[in-house]
């Protein structure tokens, strides 16, 4: 099951360990564009193989989804790699924790469908406004209609289709968090 996020009894594999389970919801990363390959910029590489972080970079990731165990999962995956995580089920809640972040937000990593019809694209203005400057986003979905595509373009985030595998995920993650992506 490596390779592909996966949460099981509330834990996430990180690369290399196996699920205890399976989870009939997972999340995968294919480009705006919709070809898979999880392109968006190479990352300074350290000697480790790890991903050298850019001056002044955040490791601060918001993650917004209404499904817990998604937010607990990727929570666990980002932190496995090296990034604090804030965390929300909800606009509501997003707008209570904002303020008690500890950095500023290098990244936001929102679901497109969000609780009282809320939205991935209003998490990422919520944390955009907050910090007073732009963001780079990801918006997770499943629907892969064109207007979720534009809706993604215009904000200038990145878009992310379910399931989301773990590989392409980090590249992206990393590359965003560096600059690069």
């Amino acid at each position: 099951m490596a390779g592909v996020l996966s949460v099981a009894a509330g834990a996430v594999p990180l690369p290399g360990q196996a699920a205890a389970g399976a989870w009939s919801r997972q999340c995968a990363v294919s480009g705006v564009s919709g070809n898979g390959d999880g392109s968006g910029g190479e990352a300074q590489r350290q000697g480790d193989g790890e991903r050298a972080p850019g001056p002044g970079a955040s490791r601060l990731i918001v993650v917004v989804d209404d499904d817990r165990s998604i937010v607990e999962g990727l929570a666990l995956l980002l932190e496995g790699w090296g990034y604090e995580v804030l965390t929300a089920l909800s606009l509501a809640e997003l707008a209570q924790r904002l303020p008690q972040a500890t950095g500023r937000p290098g990244l936001v990593l929102a679901d497109h469908f969000l609780p009282a019809g809320g939205t991935g694209a209003q998490a990422v203005e919520m944390v955009r406004n907050h910090v007073g400057a732009p963001v780079p986003a990801l918006i997770l979905t499943g629907d892969t209609t064109p207007e979720r595509q534009a809706e993604a373009a215009a904000l200038g985030c990145r878009l992310l289709h379910k399931p989301v595998q773990i590989g392409p995920l980090k590249e992206m993650v990393d590359g965003l968090m560096t600059g690069e992506g």
